[in-house]
């Protein structure tokens, strides 16, 4: 009825796999004085929070900054030379096979050069090709960024070098908005989504051409569409995740569990299989098909295979690697262990947080389990991983992601309005000093 005034609706979030409930949209503006027809009001100046508050402001402000830092270390570091950020090493290089003009580093070079030789061709698993031997057969179940640089190069090799930073420039920017949709959902400004880009591993990813921004985007935009009961697009979306980096099946196996556990549990709570569980099987079978794929050219699973040098046993390689670096840090000068700690406390700090309101938090369950899950992978990786100086943590995304997205979901009242800024503020000067380093050094 005119002049009636409705209840607000409020989203709710399930505690199924795949939960229910839509975010309360914008709301409604007031009606003239009295709600009286034929009244008129003049609607009051929008602030600039209220201009700011969407999430295609939060994917602009991302994908600009991503581009002035790529514009910075390619007019600097890379001399113009836009492949340079492939970073291909004289270890893995036959200089008279490699494409024209293609520059080789004087170091083992990076991954991003096995990224740069699958995207020649994806479907060329020689040992050698294109002048690039590749060293381990993992690298080639990350198919997902080479495929999507293959196609939109349009199979041209020249075009390739400027295709892989251009993508991960967008999935930069969708990075942005995605965090933006998450901070709207947990009733929060959109800017405040820019905690989700803001994560210091992206800008080496960036630097050096490898697959941490594409993959995270598809993980975060999957689980959203998980949130909003799409499961076909959360199959799309999670399937190119986990084909683009393996770390993805991690939040693949937390949707797969809880459903399996409501599914068993059917004759209370209802659960049947459904749509609802293409979420999870059709990431899991395109999974370990494309290991079937890779077996069969390569004689290797890609998975197993590798399983030796990327786990090992729990906690000891973060403790290693915490033990060693402390004996070199510099007092006096701030270099790259003084750097490692940093890291390390602001992610510790983003988990003992997120790990304090897990039960408090209304970002759904898979999502809370992914957390957990992402914890313990990264204490079971090798040294190899943690010990890396130059590689500013970009393996533990997920763990940054999933933390960041149970804070945003937590409520003010619980949260207090410290706390985020204050992680926020602390993440800046890794971000200053990280930017510093890749702007000046490979």
């Amino acid at each position: 009825m005119p002049g009636q005034e409705r209840p607000a609706a409020r989203g709710r979030v399930a505690d199924s796999a795949v939960p229910s409930g839509r975010p309360a949209g914008p709301a409604e503006p007031a009606a003239g004085a009295g709600g009286a027809p034929g009244t008129t009001s003049h609607p009051p100046s929008r602030s600039l929070a209220a201009r700011t508050n969407h999430p295609a402001v939060a994917a602009l402000i991302a994908t600009l900054a991503a581009t002035a830092f790529t514009l910075a270390r390619w007019q600097t570091w890379a001399d113009g030379r836009i492949s340079r950020f492939i970073l291909v090493g004289r270890h893995f290089a036959t200089p008279s096979q490699l494409p024209h003009g293609m520059p080789v580093a004087k170091t083992y070079g990076y991954d991003g050069q096995f990224f740069y030789r699958l995207a020649l061709n994806p479907l060329n698993f020689h040992h050698t090709a294109y002048g690039i031997t590749v060293d381990r057969p993992y690298r080639f179940m990350r198919i997902g960024y080479p495929v999507l640089t293959w196609v939109l190069s349009l199979g041209q090799h020249y075009l390739v070098p400027v295709i892989l930073v251009v993508i991960n420039i967008a999935a930069i920017g969708a990075l942005g908005y995605l965090g933006a949709m998450f901070a709207l959902r947990g009733g929060r400004h959109a800017l405040a989504g820019l905690l989700i880009p803001g994560y210091f591993g992206l800008l080496t990813s960036l630097s050096r051409d490898t697959a941490e921004p594409l993959a995270a985007a598809c993980l975060l935009a999957g689980l959203l569409a998980v949130r909003s009961r799409r499961p076909v697009l959360a199959a799309v979306l999670l399937t190119c995740g986990a084909l683009t980096r393996e770390t993805v099946m991690v939040a693949v196996a937390a949707i797969a569990i809880l459903r399996v556990i409501g599914i068993v549990r059917g004759r209370v709570t209802g659960v049947r299989p459904g749509r609802e569980d293409l979420a999870w099987v059709i990431p899991a079978v395109a999974f370990a098909a494309w290991q079937v794929v890779v077996k069969a050219a390569t004689g290797s699973i890609p998975l197993l295979a590798d399983s030796g040098r990327n786990a090992g046993a729990p906690f000891i390689a973060p403790l290693n690697a915490f033990r060693h670096n402390l004996g070199h840090v510099h007092l006096h000068q701030f270099e790259q262990y003084d750097l490692w700690f940093l890291e390390l406390a602001i992610l510790v700090c983003f988990s003992v947080a997120a790990v304090s309101l897990k039960k408090k938090t209304t970002a759904p369950v898979q999502e809370r389990l992914a957390f957990v899950l992402y914890l313990v992978e990264i204490c079971v990786v090798t040294p190899s991983t943690w010990n890396s100086l130059d590689a500013d943590m970009r393996s533990f995304i997920e763990v940054y992601l999933l933390a960041v997205i149970i804070l945003l979901g937590t409520p003010r009242r619980t949260l207090g309005a410290w706390l985020l800024p204050s992680l926020a503020a602390l993440t800046i000067p890794a971000l200053i000093v990280v930017t510093q380093r890749r702007l000046t050094i490979s």
